[in-house]
């Protein structure tokens, strides 16, 4: 028998399971869980190596990492969840006001009851009152002698913070880890821009999908759901459904994507209202260093909030004389790329503000701002930020690029993004050497960045792939 909708019926199959009084911390649940994998499984799963948090070179990223101050929400566990959690302030969903919350272990949060269900459902549904970074099937039990992650939690009189930091996925895997994290807010929060109530931070992400799910090795099966659900079947947020690995994202609906294109990403929104207001994503800082008299790009995008809007965008600075940037628009939104040129006239501290509307009969308005640091041309470390001595040949190019930098200012780490702000490529030089060949033959022809980054500062450069060249 082939079932139609697998996710649903998990949460029915729970559901009637729990009800006869097998919790999911039983060992007669873990039983029947074990019954739901379908699919055969690789004989051997090396362990992973993900860290839990961004890069130790991206203090500024949107991740904030756990201290003393977290408390741990679950003990090792499959599909469980917290006691009910209050919360010293109000948080807002599509306009129902909650002051308490459980911190489901699957990825989501929920508001009127726990979640055990570990096969998603897509957006909307009138199952499900939920916040949801990364619903798919988290397993922290590890294997012997490997711990499966852990999630931590740090309520403050403005917010929530949880952590599900290297989480691995059913049943037991540590082959591939998971880390992600969710910020909701009264909308005062400092670490939430804009005003905005809700930020989803994402680390390295590599896996989708557990066994009981369909998943053959950590893909496949039902996929992960990312977004937010009133519970009404009419008010919600989808930010895209990942069902395999890599870079690939085609909207929030229009398939499933790759679940690395959500690596090192973050989004921020606001739920306050029945309609969420135009949404911004970005990868890594917000603030960035240029040397004077050279040129780096940013990418940025803004998704629409929900379904039928259509958005436009603008972006201006107003203290950067060459400053412009350059707006594609596509069916969910709008990629904009920010070309930042400042003159030697222009050293110090600058801002770059975004704004999108939407098309609604009362327009909806969302702001973003980042902000730009001009240095001094240097020859020492920092000059690797921008100093213009960092370059790519051939450019425009067809198959393989070499990127030089000058000895002594070596980046640790290089990185390609597309248009949509999405990581291509990765790769990390040789020590001591002064260059590094791109293979990109395996990129389809367009506008690239390329970003290296260094001990201590960032530089980028916008490359052409031509496969006419």
């Amino acid at each position: 028998m082939t079932l139609r909708y697998p996710a649903l019926f998990s949460l029915l199959a729970i559901a009637s399971f729990c009800n006869a009084q097998f919790p999911v911390e039983s060992e007669a649940y873990r039983a029947w869980k074990l019954t739901q994998i379908q699919n055969p499984q690789s004989a051997v799963h090396p362990h992973g190596t993900n860290t839990g948090s961004l890069r130790d070179d991206e203090p500024c990223a949107c991740w904030i990492e756990p201290d003393n101050t977290y408390t741990l929400a679950l003990d090792p566990n499959d599909d469980g969840s917290s006691s009910l959690i209050a919360l010293p302030f109000i948080f807002s969903l599509y306009g129902v006001e909650y002051t308490s919350c459980y911190i489901n272990n699957n990825g989501n949060v929920s508001f009127v009851d726990p979640y055990p269900t570990y096969s998603s459902l897509s957006f909307p549904n009138t199952y499900y009152t939920m916040v949801a970074p990364f619903w798919g099937d988290v397993d922290t039990r590890g294997e012997p002698g490997v711990p499966g992650g852990t999630v931590m939690y740090r309520v403050t009189p403005h917010a929530l913070y949880v952590n599900w930091s290297a989480v691995g996925y059913f049943p037991s895997l540590t082959d591939k880890l998971n880390s992600f994290q969710l910020i909701i807010s009264d909308g005062t929060d400092p670490a939430i821009p804009g005003g905005n109530n809700v930020s989803f931070c994402y680390g390295s992400m590599q896996w989708t999908t557990g066994a009981a799910s369909g998943g053959i090795d950590g893909f496949g099966g039902t996929p992960a759901t990312v977004g937010a659900n009133r519970g009404d079947g009419v008010n919600y947020l989808q930010l895209g459904q990942f069902d395999h690995d890599g870079t690939d994202w085609d909207g929030p609906f229009d398939g499933s994507d790759g679940v690395a294109w959500l690596s090192d990403r973050h989004y921020s929104f606001n739920t306050s209202d029945e309609t969420i207001p135009p949404i911004f994503t970005s990868i890594g800082c917000d603030t960035i260093d240029v040397d004077a008299g050279t040129s780096s790009d940013y990418p940025m995008m803004v998704l629409v909030g929900g379904p039928g809007q259509e958005v436009t965008a603008t972006s201006q600075c107003q203290t950067l004389s060459n400053y412009m940037a350059t707006f594609t628009n596509f069916g969910n939104g709008v990629q904009i790329m920010s070309t930042i040129a400042p003159t030697a006239s222009e050293v110090g501290i600058h801002a770059i503000t975004y704004t999108a509307v939407t098309n609604d009969p009362v327009p909806l308005t969302a702001t973003y701002t980042i902000y730009v640091k001009v240095l001094e041309a240097s020859s020492g470390i920092q000059g690797l930020a921008s100093s213009g001595t960092l370059s790519i040949q051939p450019n425009p190019v067809m198959d393989r690029a070499t990127i030089t930098w000058p000895a002594g200012q070596q980046p640790t780490r290089v990185e390609v993004f597309s248009m949509n702000g999405a990581i291509v490529l990765e790769q990390t030089p040789v020590k001591a050497s002064t260059q590094m060949e791109l293979d990109l033959r395996g990129l389809p022809d367009g506008i690239y960045t390329v970003r290296a980054t260094g001990a201590t500062s960032t530089s980028t450069v916008r490359l052409v792939r031509s496969s006419a060249n």
